[in-house]
């Protein structure tokens, strides 16, 4: 195994398990918290959330930056495959990178200050299903990329050479 190859693999798995540390811990503060803090008071119930809401985004901001750095450079790594079948892959990249740009910017808008906004619940509600059509973009592409021929690294570029 090359270096190369290590480092292939290490960014693709911080990039999976950057976006399974964000999308487990947005379902937690979505759907598990809520259920377990309901036999509390308010006062001791919205205590333990804006914790857990704390920790949550402690977790969140490195893993944007993970998302952005490993996708960046899987993406670069990942180009030359892309052009091989543009009309497909091109089209599943782009719905993967844009669907993860627009989870992250949701993630950072809900986490923003110290008290959830109003609509927190229901951001965080489109947001979980939004990560779950970001994963599936990826999926796809993940088979579109493992369903095209193999880059030839050895091809050069197309050349026209005009007839006299």
């Amino acid at each position: 195994m090359t270096t190369t190859s290590i480092v292939n693999i290490l960014f693709r798995w911080a990039h999976v398990f950057a976006a399974c540390l964000a999308i487990g811990g947005a379902f937690f503060i979505r759907l598990v918290l809520p259920a377990a803090i309901r036999p509390l008071d308010s006062e001791n119930a919205h205590g333990v959330f804006l914790r857990a809401r704390r920790g949550f985004k402690m977790i969140v901001h490195p893993m944007v930056l993970v998302l952005l750095v490993s996708g960046g450079y899987n993406a670069w790594r990942n180009w030359r495959w892309y052009t091989q079948n543009p009309p497909i892959l091109h089209g599943l990249f782009g719905t993967h990178m844009l669907l993860g740009l627009i989870v992250i910017t949701i993630s950072l808008v809900v986490l923003a200050g110290r008290e959830p906004m109003r609509s927190h619940r229901t951001l965080m509600k489109v947001n979980l299903f939004l990560m779950a059509l970001t994963v599936l973009a990826a999926a796809v592409l993940k088979w579109g990329r493992d369903s095209t021929p193999p880059p030839d690294p050895y091809a050069l570029p197309a050349v026209h050479v005009a007839e006299k």
